[in-house]
């Protein structure tokens, strides 16, 4: 494994520029939250915003979900559709398929309800993907699927992309690890497939020229690409014609991990990427998943939110990770991180500064978060995708809530230098009522909280507001009695006038 641990002196300036770095002001959103007269935040983004959002003042919305498998009669898939509003939202769901042609019907969700319908739409092909078209901006999407290795939340995309990136895509111990590549157009898209392992990068000639047919969806096996038994792969998808959706599923076998999870590929890379859930601690084995697609090296800053700028400052770390290659960091390796709950920020460095977010002819590198929780024999693996940059804000919802179980909770990281408190509501029948004693929690600059969600409300839409910018991560039991922790970043609130401005 082609790991590096750098560590060195960083300036105080540098620092400073990562703990401010999302700061835009310390708008505060309003004492009571009414999804039909919410100011959205005007937040500075990329001229391609990289993660899924709620874009509130847009009269609709497109979800692409990563897509599912659907021959297994053990698994069940459904999407989740969130209507935080008095007013009925109604749309058109399609399913793709990997084998049949494509099917739409017409969906209708409540008021201050969600929708959750069959993500297979009864299909038997191998995989199949969903488009969810609304006449709302307010609406939500999320990708659910049942597992009996560990059921697994994912984000749906708002748009197509010409370009994918996968940090971790571990094959070891016969573990599965499938790309599912979506085209939701008419017409056919060809793309490129690369991969990373520690050996170096390589295109097969088989993966070169992937025609991706009109409203399909393509499933590769990277098992069967030559990319068998590997703790190391990354993978790397570019359009050479139009533009597709690219989703993950992981099935863990063993070599430290166990379990299953589905996500959404990056669909760019970004200078920083944002966890709001870093934990050491005994059977906790975490790891960063560094990708450097480019054809020259790089180097991140390793940012810790732990509360204490002094902390930084003390160990400050610097990753170098080659053109081309992955670099993973052990966290739970650094004596200099203390047991207990913290934040992250890795962030692109050029020399002395940390790259503009706003450089997007510049390619930078995708990272992943891996972690592991053990106890006795038992070993519950999972994989989260960074909240790349932009994403802070001051509005985040969780559309499918938290599955019921022994946990549930809301971790918040405060991306800002100023002290917060941040209030936590659900979306019931009535509307939006906070959680009582969740209507102002105090959280410190720079520092990460984590709230437990109590199993009565945690099937609900939870709504979590803040008076500066931060990141919000859900954690929730696996199902089937498994041990660990299943994870998945919240859906942050955006502006369309900043959309259309850029």
């Amino acid at each position: 494994m082609n790991t590096t641990n750098v560590l060195g002196k960083i300036r105080k300036p540098l620092v400073i520029l990562l703990l401010m770095a999302s700061v835009v002001g310390t708008i505060f959103v309003g004492k009571v939250y009414s999804p039909e007269t919410v100011s959205m935040p005007i937040v500075e983004l990329d001229s391609k915003f990289l993660m899924p959002s709620v874009v509130g003042d847009s009269l609709s919305s497109t979800w692409f979900c990563p897509g599912v498998p659907a021959r297994d009669a053990k698994v069940k898939s459904e999407i989740v559709v969130a209507n935080p509003t008095q007013t009925p939202i109604t749309g058109t769901i399609t399913l793709l398929s990997s084998e049949e042609p494509a099917t739409s019907s017409t969906l209708i969700v409540a008021p201050f309800s969600r929708g959750v319908f069959d993500a297979t739409g009864g299909h038997k092909s191998q995989f199949i993907s969903a488009i969810i078209e609304l006449d709302s901006g307010q609406a939500s999407v999320e990708q659910r699927i049942i597992h009996l290795a560990g059921d697994s939340v994912a984000l749906c995309a708002n748009e197509t992309s010409d370009r994918w990136f996968f940090a971790d895509g571990f094959t070891g111990a016969e573990s599965e690890f499938d790309i599912l590549l979506t085209n939701p157009f008419p017409d056919s898209t060809v793309v490129d497939l690369s991969f990373v392992t520690t050996d170096g990068k390589r295109q097969p000639a088989l993966l070169k020229g992937i025609v991706l047919r009109g409203q399909s969806v393509t499933g590769i096996s990277m098992g069967e690409q030559g990319a068998r038994n590997e703790s190391v792969l990354a993978v790397s998808v570019r359009a050479t014609s139009g533009r597709f959706v690219a989703g993950k599923l992981q099935h863990f076998l063993g070599r430290g991990r166990l379990g299953f999870t589905s996500a959404l590929g990056a669909p760019t890379t970004s200078g920083q990427w944002w966890f709001a859930s870093g934990e050491k601690g005994t059977g906790v084995d975490e790891n960063l998943v560094v990708f450097n697609p480019t054809e020259i090296d790089q180097s991140v800053s390793i940012a810790f939110l732990t509360g204490s700028a002094e902390a930084l400052l003390r160990e400050p770390l610097i990753l170098t990770v080659p053109a081309g290659r992955v670099t993973t960091l052990s966290t739970s390796s650094l004596p200099a991180i203390a047991n207990g709950r913290y934040g992250i920020l890795v962030s692109s460095v050029t020399g002395d500064f940390i790259s503009s977010n706003d450089d997007m002819a510049t390619e930078f590198v995708v990272v992943e978060q891996v972690v592991s929780r053990t106890r006795e024999n038992k070993t519950g693996t999972s994989v989260i995708l960074g909240a790349p940059s932009g994403s802070p804000s001051l509005v985040w919802t969780s559309p499918s809530g938290l599955t019921v179980g022994e946990v549930g909770s809301i971790v918040v990281a405060n991306t800002t230098s100023l002290d917060t408190t941040v209030r936590v509501s659900t979306i019931g029948p009535a509307g939006a009522a906070p959680i009582v004693g969740l209507e102002q929690v105090v959280l410190k600059a720079a520092s990460v909280i984590s709230i437990e969600i109590p199993p009565s409300i945690a099937q609900l839409q939870i709504l979590i507001e803040s008076e500066t910018e931060v990141i919000v991560q859900r954690e929730f039991s696996r199902g089937h009695q498994l041990y660990g922790l299943s994870g998945v970043l919240a859906l942050p609130y955006r502006s369309q006038q900043v959309v259309n401005s850029k």
